[in-house]
C-alpha cells in the first residue's frame, strides 16, 4: 500500500491490486494502519469495493464499523460495495444514502444514469448466462443463491427498480397526457376566442343592416303620410308600406311570442297603446262600439281599428268576442280584411242634397277610381238616400263589404266601404 499526501487536508490510500490477497491480514484493508483521518472539516473520502478481499462476514462488519466511524469525523464518504448488509445500512443510520448507476441487463452495460436512493445490485448471475457460461450451474448457482440473505437484498433491490422504472414509465406518461391537454386547451380556448369575436362581428352586422333597412322604410313611410297630408295619395299607398315595414321587422328582428289575451281589459279614451301591424304608438280617441272598433290618432293621422289589432304599452291585448255575421255585408266567402282605414279628401264623397240616382253615378265613379276603403257622407235626413247608397252598394260587384263609419267620422251619417 501507498499513502501520499495530495494536499492540505486530503490524503490519499490506495490498496494495489497485488496487495488485495495479503490484505486480510491488516485490521484495515483499505487504510493503512498509519494514515490518520482528515479533519471532520473539509475531509473526502473515497472508498472502492470497502471491506472487499477478506471473508465476507468479516468484511461486511468491518465496512460497516469503519463507514459509521467515517460519518463522524470526515465530511464526505463515498464507498462502493457488493455487500447486501451495507446497502442496508441507511435504513438503519439516517446520515448514509444509496446511490447506484443504472445497468442495462439487455447490453450487459451502464446506462451511466445515477439513480438517488436506490442501491445497485450483483448482475453477475445475468452476466453469466448471457456470455454462455453452461446453465446447470447457472441454475443451480440461482438455486443457492435463494437460500441467502444476499438474494433477499437482491430482490429487494430489483423490486425498487421495478417501481422506479414503473414510476419512471407513469410520470413520462403523465407529462405527455398534461402536455398534449394543455395543447387541447389552448386550442379550443383560442377556437372558442375565434368563434366570440365572429359571433360579436356578425351580430354587429345584423344589427347594422336591421336598422339601416328600418331607417329607410321610415323614411319611405314618412314620405307617404306627407303626401297623405296634402291629399295625393290613397290610404292603399299608406298600406303598402306598412307591409314593407312589417317584412322588414319579421325578416330581421327577433320573433317573440304573442301576448296572451288579458280578461278584462278594455281601452279607455285617452290611453296610449301600441298597433303592432302599423309598428306605431296611438293615443285611443273612441270608447269601443258594437263592433269592437276604436278610432286612435297618431301624429296628425286618426284611423279605426279592431280591438284584436291593439295592446296595451305593458302587451295586454283585449279579448274580442266572436263577431255575428254582419246582415248589410256580402257573403262571408267573398269579404276580406280590410286595409287600415284611413281618411283622406281623395277616399272622401259627399251625396248630401243629391236624390238616389245622382248618388248612383258619383258612386259608380268614385269606386273606378278608388280602392281600400271609401267613406260616403249621406247623412241621415229621411232616410231614402242611406237606404238607396246601401242598395246601390249590395249589389255593386267591387264592394267587398260596407259599415257604419266610427262615431268620430259621422257615425251612422257616414257609411264606410270597403273595395
Amino acid at each position: 500500500g501507498e499513502e501520499d499526501e495530495v494536499g492540505e487536508g486530503v490524503a490519499a490510500a490506495v490498496v494495489a491490486a497485488r496487495d488485495q490477497g495479503s490484505a486480510s491480514s491488516s485490521p484495515y484493508p483499505l487504510i493503512p494502519s498509519s494514515s490518520r483521518p482528515p479533519s471532520p472539516t473539509n475531509a473526502l473520502v473515497l472508498l472502492d469495493e470497502v471491506g472487499a478481499g477478506t471473508d465476507p462476514s468479516e468484511g461486511t462488519a468491518l465496512a460497516i464499523a469503519l463507514l459509521k466511524h467515517l460519518a463522524n469525523r470526515a465530511q464526505l464518504t463515498m464507498a462502493t460495495t457488493h455487500y447486501g448488509e451495507l446497502k442496508a445500512l441507511k435504513y438503519q443510520d439516517s446520515r448514509f444514502e444509496n446511490a447506484s448507476v443504472e445497468f442495462d441487463e439487455t447490453t450487459l452495460s451502464p446506462t451511466y444514469r445515477l439513480l438517488w436512493g436506490i442501491p445497485g445490485r450483483s448482475n453477475a448471475l445475468a452476466i453469466a448466462r448471457r456470455l454462455g457460461l453452461n446453465t446447470t450451474v447457472v441454475d443451480e448457482a440461482t438455486a443457492l443463491m435463494g437460500v441467502g440473505s444476499q438474494n433477499d437484498v437482491n430482490q429487494v433491490i430489483a423490486g425498487l427498480e421495478a417501481q422506479r422504472r414503473d414510476q419512471e414509465d407513469r410520470s413520462q406518461a403523465a407529462a405527455e397526457l398534461l402536455a398534449a391537454t394543455e395543447k387541447l386547451h389552448d386550442e379550443v380556448q383560442r377556437k372558442a376566442d375565434l368563434l366570440r369575436d365572429r359571433e360579436q362581428e356578425l351580430k354587429l352586422q345584423q344589427q347594422a343592416a336591421v336598422q339601416a333597412a328600418i331607417a329607410d322604410a321610415k323614411r319611405d313611410i314618412a314620405k307617404v303620410i306627407r303626401r297623405l297630408q296634402k291629399g295625393d295619395t290613397t290610404a292603399q299607398d299608406a298600406q303598402r308600406a306598412t307591409e314593407a315595414v312589417d317584412a322588414i321587422a319579421s325578416a330581421h328582428l327577433p320573433k317573440a311570442a304573442p301576448a296572451p289575451a288579458k280578461p278584462g281589459y278594455r281601452p279607455a279614451v285617452g290611453d296610449r297603446v301600441r298597433i303592432p301591424s302599423l309598428g306605431q304608438t296611438a293615443e285611443v280617441l273612441t270608447a269601443p262600439d258594437d263592433d269592437h272598433r276604436i278610432t286612435v290618432r297618431f301624429g296628425l293621422m286618426k284611423t279605426t281599428v279592431s280591438l284584436a289589432d291593439i295592446e296595451s304599452l305593458r302587451g295586454e291585448k283585449a279579448e274580442v268576442p266572436a263577431k255575428a255575421k254582419p246582415v248589410d255585408t256580402v257573403p262571408a266567402a267573398q269579404a276580406a280584411p280590410p286595409a287600415p282605414a284611413i281618411r283622406t279628401s281623395r277616399n272622401t264623397i259627399d251625396l248630401r242634397g243629391m236624390r238616389v240616382a245622382e248618388s248612383e253615378s258619383v258612386l259608380e265613379d268614385a269606386i273606378a277610381k278608388g280602392s281600400g276603403a271609401l267613406w260616403i257622407i249621406h247623412g241621415h235626413g229621411t232616410g231614402k238616400l242611406k237606404a238607396g247608397v246601401h242598395e246601390y252598394l249590395k249589389r255593386h260587384p267591387q264592394v267587398q263589404r260596407f259599415e257604419p263609419a266610427a262615431q268620430a267620422d259621422g257615425g251612422t251619417g257616414v257609411t264606410v266601404a270597403y273595395l
